[in-house]
C-alpha cells in the first residue's frame, strides 16, 4: 500500500522588499506536461517554467530533478540548470543531499551504482552502492553486496549492511528484515543499529505518527515505538497513519480507522490513499474523489485518477484530460488541447 528561497542603494530598498515578497516558493510550483514536455505552473495555474523538459520531479529544497536528452540534473525555480544534466538517474534533495545514479555496461544497460551530491553538484558520497534511500536524521539506507545497512552524510558506514531489506528511518526507528530472504521476519532498529523491536512480524511498514502497521498470523494491527501492540491485529491489510487516520482492509474493501482502532470511515472503497492536508483520494464504482477525515465526501467521485493534495492542489484525470484542482474541486489548470500527466 519538500522548499525554500533565501533573500542596492537606499532608494531601492522598498522595491527590493516588494520583489522578494512576490517571489514564489518552490513548494508553490506544480509539474505539468504539455505536448509531451514537462514544465511548472503556479497555484493560479499560470505557467512559470515553460514545458521544455522530458521529465521533472517536484521541487525539493529549492531544486527539482529534471531529465533532458536521457540524462538527469537539477533546475532552479527559474528553470535554469543549477546542476547540469549528467546522471542516469536522480532523486529529490533531502537534508541537503540527493541520490544520483550511474549505470554500468554498454549503453548504460548494466547494473547501477548510487552516490550522493550536494546542492552545488559536488559528489560527496562516491558511487559505492547498488541502491539507496533518502536521508533522514542524518542517516540513509544503502545496499551493498545484496545486504542493507546505513551510512552518514560523510559516507561512513554507521550500521553494517546485514539486512535483507531496510526502510528509511522514521520516528527514530527503521524497519528491517532479518533472518534470511525467505524465512526472515521484520523488526525495528534504532540509529545505532540496536534491535529495538525484535523481528517477529510477517510484514511491517515504517512508523508514522508514532504507530506502525504489522502482520502476524495473517492479520494486521499496529504497534507503538516501544513495540507494544496499540491496535490488535484484526485487519486484512493496514497502512501508515496520516492526519490521524490509517487505511485498513476488511475483506476486499478499504476504510479508515483512528489511532484508537475505531472505524471512522466504513470499508466501502475499492481503493484508498493516505490523508494529506485533510483530504484523501478514494475510489468506488471505478471513480475517484476525495473525502474528509470524518468520511464526508468533499469532492465528488467522478475522476479516473486522483493524486494527493500538496500545497492546496491535487492532480486528477477525467477521461483523457488531466488537471490540477483546488480543495473545493475547482479546476485551477487544465490543458485545452494538450494532455497533462500526473507529476512525481
Amino acid at each position: 500500500m519538500k522548499k525554500s528561497l533565501k533573500f542596492w542603494m537606499a532608494a531601492c530598498v522598498l522595491g527590493s522588499i516588494a520583489a522578494t515578497a512576490q517571489r514564489l516558493c518552490a513548494a508553490d510550483l506544480f509539474p505539468v506536461v504539455i505536448d509531451g514536455k514537462s514544465g511548472f505552473i503556479d497555484k493560479a495555474g499560470k505557467v512559470q517554467i515553460p514545458a521544455k523538459l522530458k521529465t521533472v520531479h517536484r521541487f525539493s529544497e529549492g531544486l527539482a530533478a529534471a531529465e533532458q536528452d536521457d540524462l538527469w540534473g537539477f533546475i532552479d525555480m527559474e528553470g535554469r540548470w543549477a546542476i547540469k544534466a549528467q546522471y542516469e538517474g536522480a532523486d529529490d534533495f533531502c537534508e541537503g543531499l540527493a541520490r544520483v545514479i550511474r549505470k554500468k555496461g554498454v549503453m548504460g544497460m548494466g547494473s547501477k551504482s548510487c552516490g550522493f551530491i550536494d546542492q552545488k553538484g559536488t559528489l560527496v558520497i562516491d558511487y559505492s552502492f547498488s541502491d539507496a534511500g533518502r536521508f533522514c536524521n542524518g542517516l540513509v539506507r544503502v545496499e551493498k553486496d545484496g545486504k542493507w545497512g546505513f551510512i552518514d552524510k560523510k559516507g561512513k558506514i554507521v550500521i553494517e549492511p546485514q539486512f535483507n531489506e531496510a526502510a528509511d528511518f522514521a520516528d527514530g526507528l527503521a524497519c528491517v528484515k532479518a533472518g534470511g530472504e525467505w524465512k526472515g521476519k521484520y523488526g525495528f532498529i534504532d540509529a545505532e543499529g540496536h534491535m529495538k523491536i525484535n523481528p517477529t512480524f510477517e510484514a511491517s511498514e515504517s512508523f508514522n505518527e508514532s504507530l506502525a502497521s504489522f502482520k502476524r498470523d495473517g492479520k494486521c494491527g499496529y504497534i507503538d515505538t516501544n513495540g507494544k501492540v496499540a491496535i490488535e491485529p484484526q485487519f486484512d491489510g493496514a497502512w501508515i497513519f496520516s492526519n490521524g487516520r490509517a487505511v485498513v482492509k476488511v475483506g476486499s474493501k478499504l476504510g479508515y480507522i483512528d489511532k484508537a482502532g475505531k472505524m471512522i470511515v466504513n470499508p466501502v472503497y475499492e481503493d484508498a490513499k493516505a490523508f494529506n492536508e485533510g483530504l484523501a483520494p478514494v475510489r468506488r464504482d471505478g471513480k475517484w474523489g476525495y473525502i474528509g477525515t470524518d468520511g464526508t465526501a468533499v469532492i465528488p467521485l467522478t475522476y479516473e485518477e486522483a493524486g494527493d493534495f500538496h500545497q492546496g492542489l491535487a492532480q486528477v484525470r477525467s477521461k483523457t484530460e488531466q488537471s490540477w484542482i483546488s480543495k473545493d474541486g475547482k479546476v485551477v489548470w487544465s490543458p485545452s488541447t494538450e494532455t497533462a500527466s500526473i507529476g512525481n
